[in-house]
């Protein structure tokens, strides 16, 4: 039986910040997503780019703290 090995990530989508965006692109982003929950698509945004590269959630903390785990 083989054993998977696996590396863990704790990722704060608390805002923009956290997720990876400076301030300028922040607002070109709320300008560009005015019509929409921009912070969301931010979010959805930012955990799909971790999907392509091998991230899984593996739990959620309330809003802010996505767990992530990928095969090593």
């Amino acid at each position: 039986m083989s054993q998977n090995k696996w590396e863990y990530k704790i990722v704060n989508h608390h805002n923009s910040t956290t997720m990876g965006y400076s301030n300028p692109e922040t607002e070109e982003f709320k300008e560009k997503n005015k019509d929409k929950d921009w912070k969301l698509e931010m979010r959805n945004i930012a955990i799909n780019k971790l999907g392509q590269e091998g991230w899984e959630i593996s739990g959620i903390n309330g809003n802010d703290e996505i767990y992530l785990k990928r095969k090593i």
